[in-house]
């Protein structure tokens, strides 16, 4: 037995009293319920217990993720090659809502029927369930590869192993007018700085014309803290050290969040409360020239919302404060881990390769063409990619995406520091911490330190 199989052995034999707890997830905020015991690995000659089978011997391997609905078509058939490749086995997929995932993962581990293969929607959902003995860990996947494989921003590692494998996800970027930008004269991105960053807001407002040079989002949600916890990250700050200490109390995070509220006054108040769909759309009808989101809408948001902007949006990253800081850009890539409970282990782990094979990896993209971007290396390589006319009308736009995610990105939920994994951040923008700082400066005139002192004392009392 190689020594990755025997470590992923012997972390998978937890115990039962100590895995049987209640937890909070990171990502969803949901309460569940961990509890069993691991079996052994390799009980059979392809490394699965004969425990969930049919007739014939075929064995049933349960899959849950919250693709949405082109993606999850495009799974659907990735399964069906599954099987008929593997001849014995019937993949069982069920894709459940975002909030919903962790805690249907973890009450069907708890009732002995698990899903063997998860992909739990959220880097804090999935780092939370592999701490709590909801997952094992999957070396030999990422290591069969080699680690140049994958996007080295999407991988990281709990206690030295890893346990998913990624396969796409998205990354915060800057949508801006490149028309209304030409038609003011203002300095075009990408911005050196948020001196220029600020002076382009400012040139592009006008509110006679409702057109405002760049919104400030301010609403109770998990989203909306992700740009001033950006633009701290940016500057110096953060919300959690090495260490695992609270540090969102520094003059750092001040200093982000006289941004804010400095960059407010180039947004319509009707911004704050924004639902996290209708950050969009104003950029399309003329009243925002810039905003920010997650997941790539822009084709289909142009040709809902206005056609005559065909390559008049572009996409650029957020900036850092000078030319001489690094800019910081959210990113999420989920991945697909592996139960530790499942009684099939072997083949869980294969049906993980296959669903993180480049082509198909090309498949589950093309699914909602420029919407996402790979977690796998070569895929800009891959001539089936460009056979979509979208991404043939966008490419640019989506190459220039890519590379955001590849310069700048990170997954802060867990990793704000490098080499360090703590969902404690993720924790901090889902339960709107973070937006509640912005808030209370913003809204409540409060001064920055004493609200980034407020919100770090909150945060010391529920975490720490």
């Amino acid at each position: 037995m190689s020594r990755s199989s025997k470590q992923e052995g012997r972390k998978n034999r937890l115990s039962r009293r100590t895995r049987r707890r209640f937890i909070k997830t990171a990502g969803a905020g949901t309460v569940v319920a961990l509890a069993g015991c691991t079996g052994s690995e390799s009980d059979s000659a392809d490394g699965s217990t004969p425990g969930t089978t049919g007739s014939g011997g075929t064995k049933t391997i349960r899959v849950i993720n919250s693709a949405y609905q082109p993606v999850q078509e495009v799974f659907t058939e990735i399964f069906s090659e599954f099987e008929e490749q593997e001849g014995n086995v019937n993949v069982e997929y069920n894709r459940v809502d975002f909030a919903d995932a962790p805690q249907q993962a973890a009450q069907a581990q708890a009732a002995g029927e698990p899903w063997d293969v998860m992909n739990l929607a959220s880097p804090g959902n999935n780092v939370t369930a592999a701490q709590e003995g909801l997952l094992q860990p999957i070396n030999s996947v990422i290591e069969d590869r080699g680690t140049d494989y994958w996007n080295e921003k999407s991988l990281f590692r709990l206690d030295g192993d890893y346990y998913f494998a990624p396969n796409f996800g998205s990354v915060i970027k800057l949508n801006y007018r490149q028309d209304l930008f030409e038609e003011v004269g203002a300095p075009m991105p990408p911005f050196d700085s948020w001196d220029e960053y600020m002076n382009a807001a400012e040139m592009l407002t006008d509110d006679s014309q409702n057109r405002y040079g760049h919104p400030v989002f301010l609403g109770n949600n998990h989203f909306h803290g992700v740009w001033p916890m950006m633009l701290t990250m940016m500057n110096g700050g953060g919300v959690v050290n090495p260490d695992g200490e609270i540090i969102f109390d520094s003059e750092e995070t001040a200093e982000a969040l006289q941004f804010v509220k400095d960059m407010n006054e180039y947004s319509p108040t009707s911004a704050h409360n924004s639902s996290i769909p209708d950050m969009r759309p104003p950029l399309y009808q003329g009243q925002y020239a810039m905003t920010w989101y997650s997941t790539n809408q822009v084709p289909s948001d142009i040709s809902n919302y206005n056609p005559d902007l065909q390559g008049e949006v572009k996409v650029t990253h957020v900036p850092a404060p000078t030319s001489d800081d690094t800019p910081v850009a959210r990113m999420t890539g989920t991945g697909y881990g592996v139960s530790s409970e499942t009684e099939h282990p072997e083949i869980a782990k294969r049906l993980v390769k296959h669903i993180t094979e480049r082509e198909n990896v090309v498949r589950q993209l093309l699914g909602q063409p420029a919407a996402k971007i790979p977690m796998v290396s070569g895929v800009l390589e891959e001539d089936r990619l460009w056979e979509s006319d979208t991404l043939q009308q966008y490419e640019d736009h989506y190459r220039n995406l890519v590379s955001i995610a590849e310069n700048y990105g990170r997954i802060i939920a867990v990793n704000e520091n490098p080499e360090t994994v703590n969902p404690i951040t993720g924790r901090a923008l889902s339960e709107a911490m973070v937006v509640g700082a912005a808030q209370d400066v913003v809204i409540n005139d409060m001064n920055p330190m004493e609200s980034a002192t407020k919100w770090a004392d909150r945060m010391r009392n529920e975490y720490q």
